[in-house]
């Protein structure tokens, strides 16, 4: 005996009236010849969902999908507009078709909807998420005279000889005043270069020089010469050197240049004074036009900066002029301490995995472990009393603490720190007891 055929949409109107008049689904299966089952499935269905109810439901798998319940030609055109336009989202996708003309009058998907049907039918054009870094507090303000020098470089300057310069400023933000501004030439063969960190350590002793003074801390941005790889903790050899004079190197939060303002607003001052067309004639002649307009802005500027109230930084802060951590180049040497600079390291966590061929990288060099440790994971820190790194093997279980507690780190072995040494981060001769190094000084002031 076959299968019995498909209730007819008459005899589904029967059911229904059957059901209004009062009769029984004995009564109604009698009078249609239908089993009580099949006319008792259809009431249940008129009870539940009204003349809804009296719909015939397509057999075979139920359907599924994010745009399962709207016409094929929505989730056609979600499709068509994502491929054609990759790099928008949901919300613009929608934003676009309710400007279309045929979907003016048609029920469309929600966004939370549309992102679903792409990591449904498109994952590979969606776009990652980065891991966002925690949120970072704003930078400590200066409250006194040379405590904190703000440092930041112009780059790409175009001069009329064809050059291309960078420069870098320093401003004391308590003071207002222009600490330093020196032109470097970046121009190579294929267009231009960042500044090294060596050159930034120039301008930095040539400030301290000049001022006679080293500030508490110097502020930059997140340059990747300023605070080396942002992947990698590890400190830029730029870090590395204040923390050997005792000077904080302190960074600005990301994407936020308004936390040093003050060195922002002191490259518009430079430039108009500067961007001239004698003075853009060459590298001398700009660094002089430099050297000029920070001089006149330090002694009869009448600045509005800071607390100035309209009078030359030096006027308004005779204090620059008086150091607060005394410097001269040839007690560089004395002052320097490369112990500060394994203290500063032992703050510090890197996280490392081993190569295939047993090394990891530290310092800008590989440090060989092994191949018996290939493909561990491993925690470097720093030894500063013994000036070693000391490398950890760790695993996910050992860091999250499952089951409650918190595994322990097995020291592996230690390695000697190679590069970090006095002449290095200095670059001074260490052999030598007196130093002269040549220092650009400030041109007398002309009017």
């Amino acid at each position: 005996m076959g299968q019995p055929q498909p209730l007819s949409e008459h005899e589904r109107e029967s059911i229904y009236q059957g059901r209004l008049q009062g009769k029984s689904q004995a009564q109604i299966a009698a009078e249609l010849r239908r089993s009580e089952a099949v006319v008792g499935k259809w009431m249940r269905r008129i009870r539940d969902q009204g003349l809804l109810g009296l719909q015939a439901c397509p057999r075979g798998p139920k359907q599924h999908g994010a745009l399962v319940r709207f016409p094929q030609e929505v989730a056609q055109a979600v499709l068509e507009l994502k491929r054609q336009r990759p790099g928008q989202g949901a919300d613009h996708i929608l934003s676009t078709m309710r400007a279309m003309e045929r979907f003016q009058e048609q029920k469309l998907p929600s966004r939370s909807r549309i992102a679903a049907f792409f990591r449904e039918q498109c994952p590979t054009l969606i776009r990652k998420r980065h891991k966002q870094s925690p949120a970072q507090s704003a930078p400590s303000k200066a409250t006194a005279v040379h405590e904190i020098w703000q440092l930041d470089i112009q780059e790409k300057i175009e001069l009329a000889d064809g050059s291309l310069v960078s420069v870098c400023n320093i401003r004391d933000p308590f003071a207002g005043a222009m600490i330093a501004s020196h032109a470097f030439s970046t121009k190579t063969e294929k267009r231009w270069r960042k500044l090294t960190w060596p050159e930034i350590r120039q301008v930095l002793r040539e400030a301290f020089t000049e001022w006679g003074t080293m500030p508490d801390c110097v502020q930059t941005d997140n340059e990747l010469v300023l605070v080396g790889n942002p992947s990698d903790p590890f400190p830029s050899h730029l870090a590395l050197w204040l923390a050997g004079l005792g000077i904080k190197h302190q960074t600005i939060r990301a994407h936020c240049a308004t936390d040093q303002a003050e060195v922002e607003r002191n490259h518009r001052t430079l430039n108009d004074a500067t961007f001239g067309a004698e003075s853009l004639a060459n590298l001398l002649s700009f660094q002089a036009a430099l050297h000029q307009e920070r001089d006149l802005y330090n002694h009869l500027f009448p600045s509005r900066a800071s607390d100035c109230q309209r009078q030359p930084p030096l006027t308004a802060h005779p204090e620059l002029l008086q150091p607060r951590r005394p410097y001269s180049p040839e007690n560089e040497l004395s002052l320097f301490d490369l112990q500060r600079v394994f203290d500063y390291l032992a703050t510090f966590t890197f996280e490392r995995k081993v190569s295939a061929s047993g090394t990891i990288g530290l310092e800008a060099h590989q440090c060989s472990l092994g191949r018996r440790h290939k493909g561990k994971l491993v925690k470097v820190r720093c030894d500063p009393v013994q000036r070693e790194w000391v490398i950890y093997e760790w695993s996910a279980l050992a860091e999250t603490g499952q089951s409650g507690e918190q595994g322990e780190e097995k020291e592996l072995l230690r390695r000697p720190v190679h590069s970090l040494n006095v002449q290095f981060l200095t670059g001074l001769d260490t052999s030598l007891s007196l130093i002269a190094m040549p220092i650009q000084l400030t041109l007398p002031f002309l009017i």
